[in-house]
C-alpha cells in the first residue's frame, strides 16, 4: 500500500516533509503579518505601507515597514498604542534606565512546577514574567488577558516538555509568539526540559534552544537569566596575529579573507586568473590562518565570486588542493595592495578606444606605449570586461595577456561621459 502525502491539493515527497512544512509556515506567518500591517493606511494620503518580509527559515525571517513618515507613525501607533487614546502598559525600568526585560511563559498545565520554579527565579533576577498563575485571576477574560501578556514580552519562552510539545493550546501560543517575533516585538527561546533536540518539531529544530535539566537546573537557568539580560559571553577583543592586517574601514570582507585576498595580490605575476595557485599549505604559512578560518574565507572568497578552488570533492587536506583567483579579485582589490587602481585605469583605456577612430584597441601595443605590465594592464581590462562595459575577443595564446584586444561599445561612451563629470 502506498500512502500518498499532499499539502494544499498539491503532492509532497515524504522525504521533503519537513522542508515543505517550514515553507507552509513560513507563508502561513507572512500573510498573518501582510494582513496585521499591509492593511494599515493614511487617512489623507492614501499611502499604504511596503511591507518586506526576509528569509528563508525562522531564525533568520525578518520584516521591514517603508512608507513615509507619517504613515509609518500611523502604524507604529496602531500596533503599540498611543498614550490618551487607549491603555497602554508602559515597560518598566531598571535603575540604570533599562527597560526591565519581561518573559512570557508559554507552557502546559502538566509542567506548572518546573515553570513555576523557573517564573520564581526569572524574577528575583530583575526580569518581569507573565505567569498566568499569577496574571489571570476570577472573572477575567483567558484570551484577553494572555493577547495584553504577549503583546508587552520581550522573550517569549515556549517551555518544552514531552507534554507540552503535543498540546494544541501551547502550539497556538507559540504561533502567536513567531509572529511577535518575525514583527521585530519580541525575542523568541524554545527552552527544553526533558526532551531532546530531535524531538522538536521542524519548526523548532533550527532555532537554538537552550536546555534548563532538573539534575542540572541551577546551570541551566543561570545561562537563560544572562541571554535575557543581554550579557555578553564573548571574551574581550584581543589582537590580531600580526600575519592578519585588519584595514581601517574594511574591505567589505572578513579579516581572514582579506588575508587570503591580499597574498593573492602580492603573490600575482600578471593579475589574471589561476594566477597564483595557492596550496593550503602556502596560505597556513603565510597567513597563520586556522584551518577552520581558511574554510571560512574560501566559502565567502567562492561566494563571492573572487576565487575558484580545485580538486575533486573532499580533495586536500581542507576540501581543495588550490585557490586560484578570479578576474575580478585583481579588478577590485589591487587598489588596496598596490600602486595602482584598475577603476581609474579602465577611464584612461575606455577614454582611448572611444577617441580611437580605430575599430578596436590592441592591448599589448596600448600597454607598452604606457610602460604598463600585464600585471597593471590586466586587472585594468578585466574591470571593464567583467563590468560589460567594453566588447572584447575570446582566444587562446595571448599570454600573459587577459585578451589581445578590446573594443568600444555604447557602454563604453557612456562610461567615460559618467566618470569624466
Amino acid at each position: 500500500m502506498r500512502v500518498k502525502f499532499e499539502m494544499g491539493g498539491r503532492p509532497v515527497d515524504p522525504d521533503k516533509m519537513g522542508d515543505a512544512l517550514m515553507a507552509a509556515l513560513l507563508k502561513g506567518i507572512e500573510e498573518e503579518v501582510r494582513g496585521r500591517i499591509g492593511t494599515i493606511r493614511h487617512p489623507e494620503t492614501g499611502e499604504f505601507p511596503v511591507v518586506v518580509v526576509r528569509g528563508r527559515d525562522i531564525e533568520n525571517m525578518t520584516c521591514e515597514v517603508e512608507g513615509s513618515p507619517e504613515l509609518l507613525a500611523i502604524v507604529n501607533e496602531r500596533l503599540y498604542g498611543a498614550e490618551g487614546e487607549k491603555d497602554v502598559e508602559v515597560a518598566a525600568t531598571s535603575e540604570e534606565g533599562k527597560p526591565t526585560p519581561v518573559a512570557f511563559l508559554c507552557h502546559a498545565s502538566e509542567d506548572k512546577e518546573i515553570v513555576r520554579r523557573i517564573a520564581q527565579d526569572l524574577v528575583a533576577n530583575g526580569i518581569d514574567v507573565f505567569f498566568d498563575e499569577w496574571e489571570i485571576r476570577s472573572g477575567d477574560s483567558i484570551r484577553r488577558k494572555i493577547d495584553e501578556g504577549l503583546g508587552r514580552c520581550t522573550h517569549f519562552i515556549a517551555i518544552l516538555t514531552p507534554e507540552s510539545i503535543t498540546k494544541e493550546w501551547v502550539q497556538t501560543e507559540i504561533d502567536a509568539g513567531f509572529i511577535q517575533k518575525v514583527a521585530g516585538e519580541c525575542k523568541f527561546i524554545p527552552l527544553r526540559t526533558g526532551l531532546p533536540v530531535d524531538k522538536l518539531t521542524p519548526l523548532l529544530r533550527p532555532l537554538h534552544s537552550p536546555a534548563v535539566a532538573v539534575e542540572d537546573y541551577e546551570s541551566g537557568i543561570a545561562q537563560l537569566i544572562s541571554d535575557i539580560h543581554d550579557v555578553c559571553r564573548k571574551p574581550a577583543l584581543g589582537s590580531p596575529p600580526a600575519a592578519v592586517t585588519m584595514r581601517t574601514g574594511g574591505l567589505g570582507i572578513s579579516a581572514a579573507a582579506e588575508a587570503i585576498v591580499r597574498l593573492m595580490v602580492e603573490r600575482s605575476e600578471h593579475g589574471d586568473i589561476l594566477d597564483p595557485q595557492l596550496e593550503a599549505d602556502d596560505i597556513r604559512e603565510a597567513t597563520g590562518l586556522s584551518d577552520d578560518d581558511i574554510i571560512d574565507a574560501v566559502d565567502e572568497l567562492e561566494g563571492h565570486g573572487f576565487i575558484q578552488s580545485h580538486g575533486s570533492l573532499g580533495s586536500g587536506e581542507i576540501g581543495f588542493d588550490f585557490l586560484g583567483p578570479e578576474t575580478e579579485l585583481f579588478a577590485k582589490f589591487d587598489q588596496y595592495f598596490r600602486s595602482w587602481n584598475p577603476g581609474e585605469d579602465a577611464v584612461m583605456i575606455a577614454a582611448d578606444l572611444v577617441n580611437s577612430k580605430e575599430d578596436g584597441l590592441n592591448v599589448q601595443i596600448w600597454a607598452e606605449a604606457n610602460h604598463w605590465p600585464p600585471r597593471r594592464m590586466n586587472p585594468a581590462v578585466n574591470f571593464l570586461i567583467n563590468r560589460k562595459l567594453v566588447g572584447s575577443s575570446e582566444v587562446i595564446g595571448c599570454y600573459p595577456w587577459t585578451t589581445p584586444w578590446i573594443r568600444s561599445t555604447p557602454a563604453t561612451r557612456r562610461f567615460v561621459k559618467e566618470r569624466s563629470q
